[in-house]
This record gives C-alpha cells, structure tokens and sequence, in this order.
C-alpha cells in the first residue's frame, strides 16, 4: 500500500465520531417518578430530569447507574435491581445515546415519595416526585420524549423523532395517546 493510502485510513479513524452516553434513571414508586432539577450545567438549567449521569471512562453502564443512584438521589441500589428501559439516539446537537433505567427497589431517604412531599427530611436541592400524569412544564424535552416513548412500549427512539414508526418517528397504530396517564406503564 502506498503511503498516500496509509494517510487516508488514519485520516479516517480520527474523524470518527465520539458519542457521549448518558445514563438516567427512572426511579418511580406509586405513580410518581423523581427528577431533578438542572443546575450550573450550562444547558437547560432551571428544567426538570430524571437523576442522570454520564458514562465515564472503564465504567459500565450499571456502574454509572449505582453512581448515579448515590450521587444524584441519595440512594443506594444494586446491580440486580437495574434493567433497561428505553435506549434514545439524541441527534439534535453532536450526539448523545441516552440509556434510560429502571431500578426495582433501592435504599436510602427516597425509598418512600411521601417523604418528598410531606417535606419530613430535606431533599436534595432541586430533588421532587412527580406524578407521571402530570410531569412539570419546565423538563428538558427529550426527558419528556422519552418516558412517553417508554410509556408506549417503545424501545428504542432516536430525538428530535424522524423515520418509521418504532424509531422515535410517529406513534405506531394502537399505540396510546402520549397525553394519557402514566400510571400502567409505571408502576413500581
């Protein structure tokens, strides 16, 4: 091969994108999910998510998922409580692959949404449970993309929606209205 080739392959390989991959938890118990609200990240701070963070570098996505748990809830889980929910492809900016989760059970001041709402022991800062049917006005749109995906059984979805039905495009036939309560696809 001659080196002009050589130059073109290596060219090739460092122009390969780099995805950043974004692991959010959806930690509900009786029709309420927790999320948090945007601080200091220079993007949509003020606007409501679900606890997340991003994959760091020799770190399972499970591994993000318990740091995650402990560093933004205050709660403890276990590798065995984690299971996929819904995986979204973010093309809007640079793009970002978003794993959601769900967690079965956890430790911690957050076990019980009460706690929350009654204001009996402080929250993290911008720390609330929220009913599924009436999730905030104020949350990222793509958080809010996604749960509603999740909520018809979507698993798989691509942000802003474009394409087929059952890739983030337009809501298959049959499939619930987005604008319905939550509380089946939801419950803990």
């Amino acid at each position: 091969m001659s080196r002009a080739g050589d130059t073109a392959i290596a060219a090739e390989v460092q122009h390969r994108r780099r995805v950043v991959v974004d692991v959010i938890l959806l930690l509900m118990r009786n029709g309420r999910i927790l999320l948090r609200e945007r601080a200091n990240t220079g993007y949509g701070d003020g606007a409501y998510e679900p606890p997340t963070g991003q994959l760091a570098d020799r770190e399972t996505i499970v591994e993000t998922a318990i740091r995650v748990a402990t560093d933004e809830a205050g709660i403890i889980i276990r590798a065995e409580n984690v299971s996929l929910a819904h995986v979204m492809h973010d093309v809007s900016g640079s793009g970002r692959i978003a794993f959601f989760l769900t967690v079965s059970g956890w430790q911690g001041k957050h076990a019980a949404p009460g706690e929350y709402l009654e204001h009996t022991e402080p929250a993290p800062p911008g720390a609330r449970w929220f009913p599924v049917g009436n999730l905030p006005t104020n949350m990222l749109d793509r958080s809010r993309v996604a749960l509603r995906n999740y909520a018809e059984g979507m698993r798989f979805s691509t942000y802003p929606a474009f394409g087929p039905a059952g890739t983030g495009g337009p809501a298959r036939p049959g499939a619930r209205h987005w604008a319905t309560p939550w509380q089946d696809a939801f419950s803990a």
